[in-house]
């Protein structure tokens, strides 16, 4: 593999590595949800989720589809070089992200709280949940109008907020090796912490080209 390969391969790669951990935990909620017996479970907490789980095996599914998909769209040799490929993943992408956040909304309604559930999380999980298939379809729109700047910075948009969740992630895992034990009031302090840092640096990602342009000497 070539040096010029690898470097098309870093993005999507790291990208991934971003939402490593958030996968690895849904991918194992689905081996937990298909492997236990409910009448063994007595934490409400971990019950509610075999009341609907497919809900959640849906949202896990797409969710992991758009992240990887999504990621490799960032590639640009696919981009540029074999824009027939680009189109029919983006397509693919584009579905996955709509039902990984219509259902994880719909989640947000119809599952019975977490006992340590925060009103501020769940709001912000309907509006980003909201925000993201609506980035999709008029990043979609740009698209077949060949705009292709707003369709860049609609999908980017779409895709952190997705992303989200690997530094959301991350940082409880930060958190709680430096508290010494898991703690609720700190786990939801660095999911808002997740979606404030994850929403600045993806704006300045997508104003960075501009920003760039700008600063040229006339």
């Amino acid at each position: 593999m070539s040096l010029a390969t690898l470097r098309q391969w870093r993005l999507p790669l790291l990208l991934v590595l971003l939402g490593l951990l958030p996968i690895v935990a849904s991918l194992y909620r689905i081996a937990v949800l298909t492997g236990t017996d409910p009448a063994s479970v007595t934490n409400p907490d971990e019950l509610r989720f075999f009341a609907m789980p497919i809900s959640i095996l849906l949202h896990v599914i797409f969710g992991v589809a758009f992240l990887v998909l999504g990621a490799v769209q960032f590639m640009p040799k696919l981009r540029i070089g074999t824009q027939s490929l680009h189109k029919k993943i983006g397509y693919i992408a584009a579905l996955s992200g709509v039902i990984f956040s219509l259902v994880g909304t719909y989640m947000v309604f119809t599952y019975p709280p977490h006992s340590g559930a925060n009103i501020a999380i769940d709001v912000g999980r309907v509006i980003l949940g909201s925000l993201l298939p609506l980035f999709i379809v008029l990043g979609i729109r740009a698209a077949t109008r060949r705009n292709f700047t707003a369709h860049r910075a609609w999908m980017i948009r779409a895709y952190a907020i997705a992303a989200s969740s690997g530094v959301q992630s991350y940082l409880v895992a930060i958190a709680m090796v430096l508290n010494g034990s898991f703690d609720v009031a700190l786990a939801d302090r660095m999911l808002l912490v997740g979606w404030a840092v994850t929403l600045v640096i993806t704006e300045w990602i997508i104003a960075r080209p501009r920003l760039k342009k700008s600063a040229q000497p006339a």
